[in-house]
């Protein structure tokens, strides 16, 4: 036990709430010690891992999961014991911030700037970001011991691949023209309070003959349809493509979650991508399966066809009579946006939000000690991921739009992309405009700068006075 841990309340708060679901489970009979089961068993886990193994990040994420599965499981036990469900909905919230101050102790703050104070509506933050976090890796997974020896074996075949094509040292030459959308399906749909349509094509992307993991690829047959959300404001021909990040990709979450109803206010023409392997993508049941979980070449392919994706459909939307385009995105889909503009010329903007800018790095970041010492038994190491995805990588090649149609905003106890990972993007980009909020990943919607950030840039660029 680490004793200057163990005079701490926090990790003695947090095995409290997990006893306390433990003790009122076993009052309840066999169902109720089921359901108790789960948020106890990861608040105690978090309790006791926290003495005995501190400074693992992966530690307070249990914590503050579970204390996020014992707020959703304390809603129905309102209305059959509501003192319980409010005892136990109080300790799951208490452990959930204790939890959040625990994982800030490993917030680093890019240089010139200082971590938020830390306040209730901070530490709730972190807490949701760390909560989702910990649900997504146990449905997404970051490598996994089967496929392990066959992602080491493709790694170095991809490698040598790469090298002989000549792509690792002229990336943006990886990357074909894709050819015009050929027909398209409409259909008009109501979302988020919103008219739209819901616009489905043939991708016809396909990964080069002689690709390692290529026949795989192919294999997912939902990922074989693009689908774009399109929402109109007559009388318009600007318009801005916004891309949604890892795990989105249902139309009711991206339009909420990128403010749909916002944008369009501001009269602006809006295109909803979906990403491969998302939403009606997806080749599992969880949407982003399989898109950034160690398996290297899935990853390379799946941003390939992005890039592939979203230039067909700005050429598309041009043949529509658009005038203006910009891009913005969400934490993947600010990696995406990066990307585009590294290979799209007539962009009037690129505003990166929560951007990831290094996945060889950001991957192993979110990974178990145990997890990444299996990978390096078959020498999948950051350094080879990231050299791996050089011809996908924003770092890797020059932005072909101005610095100043170039912005980024970032979070700086962000718990999904480290503020690090934004700094890069950052500099790589010359050091546009950036806003820096002092909240976590999943928080950005609570913080006006952000959105006041986003209306300069568009009045800036695709709404600037004709």
């Amino acid at each position: 036990m680490d004793h200057e841990m163990a005079r701490r309340p926090e990790p003695w708060l947090i095995a409290v709430a997990g006893v306390a679901w433990l003790v009122c489970g076993a009052d309840g009979g066999l169902l109720a010690i089921i359901l108790a089961a789960l948020p106890a068993a990861l608040l105690l886990t978090a309790g006791t891992g926290t003495l005995l193994f501190p400074g693992d990040r992966l530690v307070p994420r249990a914590g503050a999961t579970g204390a996020l599965v014992g707020l959703v499981f304390a809603v129905p036990l309102l209305f059959i014991a509501p003192g319980e469900a409010l005892l136990l909905g109080a300790l799951s919230a208490a452990a959930g911030l204790a939890s959040a101050r625990l994982a800030a102790e490993d917030l680093v703050p890019p240089p010139g700037r200082e971590v938020p104070e830390m306040s209730v509506p901070l530490a709730a933050e972190i807490a949701l970001d760390e909560a989702v976090l910990g649900s997504l890796t146990t449905v997404i997974g970051v490598y996994s011991r089967p496929v392990q020896p066959r992602v080491g074996v493709e790694l170095a075949q991809t490698l040598e691949w790469l090298e002989d094509g000549g792509w690792l040292k002229s990336p943006a030459s990886f990357h074909r023209a894709p050819p015009p959308i050929g027909p398209v399906s409409l259909a008009s749909r109501r979302i988020a309070g919103l008219d739209c349509e819901l616009m489905r094509f043939d991708s016809d992307f396909e990964p080069r003959e002689d690709a390692p993991g290529r026949d795989r690829w192919l294999g997912y047959r939902n990922n074989r349809k693009s689908e774009v959300r399109v929402v109109r404001s007559p009388g318009s021909r600007d318009w801005l493509v916004c891309v949604h990040g890892l795990a989105m990709g249902h139309a009711w979450l991206d339009m909420r979650a990128m403010g749909a109803a916002w944008l369009h206010s501001r009269g602006v023409n809006l295109a909803f991508p979906v990403l491969p392997l998302h939403g009606p993508r997806a080749n599992g049941k969880a949407s982003g399966q399989g898109f950034l979980a160690g398996d290297v070449s899935n990853t390379l392919h799946a941003l390939t066809q992005t890039a592939w994706d979203i230039r067909r459909l700005l050429a598309w939307l041009r043949d529509e009579g658009a005038e203006r385009v910009g891009i913005t995105g969400l934490s993947l889909g600010g990696y995406s946006t990066a990307l585009v503009a590294s290979l799209e010329d007539n962009l009037e903007c690129a505003i990166a939000g929560i951007p990831a800018a290094e996945f060889g790095e950001l991957t192993c970041y979110h990974a178990s000690g145990r997890a990444l010492a299996l990978a390096a038994q078959e020498d999948i190491t950051p350094e080879r991921i990231s050299r791996a995805l050089i011809p996908v990588s924003p770092l890797a090649m020059t932005p072909r739009i101005a610095r100043e149609q170039r912005f980024i905003y970032g979070a700086l106890a962000d718990r999904f992309v480290p503020p690090a990972q934004v700094d890069m993007l950052w500099r790589h980009w010359q050091e546009p405009e950036i806003e820096w909020y002092p909240g976590g990943h999943l928080g950005f919607r609570f913080h006006p700068p952000v959105r006041s950030f986003i209306d300069r840039a568009l009045r800036a660029t695709v709404l600037r006075e004709r």
